[in-house]
């Protein structure tokens, strides 16, 4: 059941977007223990095991990526050790590769999440929206954690942050122009060292339909005259 549990938890390698062959771990995947996690010492093992079979196999990673399971990743109450280890295991086996973590952007009010997020290389979190209400409206969240997100990116420190973005419209619009001069705002302040932004492949009826390419280019032209932030138009999906 362990064995089975940590093929779930570790994938790949596949080819990861714009970091290429990459390992996918998911330390927040369902067990058939509700509302529990794998332990720390499932993932880290899972993780050893992976890394040491792509060495036998003279196969080669540029990336590792931590990414969400059920949840994200960050919930994990043992994150931290997560991290350190998986760290200390790539630093071993592929020196080269970089440790990247993949999840939408939430309060970083625990000092141990903030010094966990240390660990990666580069920090891809997602910020769909610049008020609170278009950012509750997408997220399913509470809208009083928004001013917290936003301050909690801020000091994460650049160098190594990526804001990630997706736009639609539909039932929620994220694209019109009042929410995206609202959003490039809230770039100013976090001052990220990038910013991907996307577009659904497919309409989901009415509800989620994506925005057009020319208004894809319109807010990467706008971003980057108004912050100088660079800005990358990823692939629909």
């Amino acid at each position: 059941m362990i064995s089975r549990l940590q093929e779930e938890i570790v994938l790949g390698p596949i080819d990861y977007v714009r970091l290429g062959r990459a390992v996918i771990v998911r330390p927040t995947i369902g067990t058939l223990r509700a509302n529990r996690f794998p332990s720390q010492a499932i993932v880290v093992t899972a993780v050893a095991r992976k890394l040491i079979e792509l060495v036998r196999a003279a196969d080669k990673i540029q990336a590792l990526v931590v990414e969400a399971g059920n949840e994200g990743p960050t919930k994990h109450p043992e994150f931290h050790q997560i991290c350190e280890n998986v760290r200390q295991l790539l630093d071993k086996h592929f020196p080269k590769a970089l440790m990247c973590l993949v999840a939408d952007a939430t309060p970083l009010d625990s000092p141990n999440l903030r010094h966990a997020l240390t660990f990666f290389d580069q920090t891809i979190l997602r910020l769909d929206a610049g008020t609170q209400k278009t950012w509750a409206a997408l997220t399913g969240s509470n809208p009083k954690q928004f001013k917290g997100v936003v301050e909690s990116l801020g000091r994460l420190g650049a160098e190594r942050l990526i804001v990630q973005t997706r736009f639609v419209r539909g039932e929620v619009d994220n694209s019109n122009e009042t929410e995206v001069k609202a959003w490039i705002t809230k770039l100013t302040e976090i001052r990220p060292a990038g910013v991907h932004i996307s577009t659904p492949a497919k309409a989901k009826g009415k509800k989620e339909m994506p925005i057009s390419k020319s208004r894809m280019s319109q807010i990467a032209e706008l971003v980057t005259t108004k912050t100088g932030i660079p800005v990358e138009v990823l692939a629909a999906g």
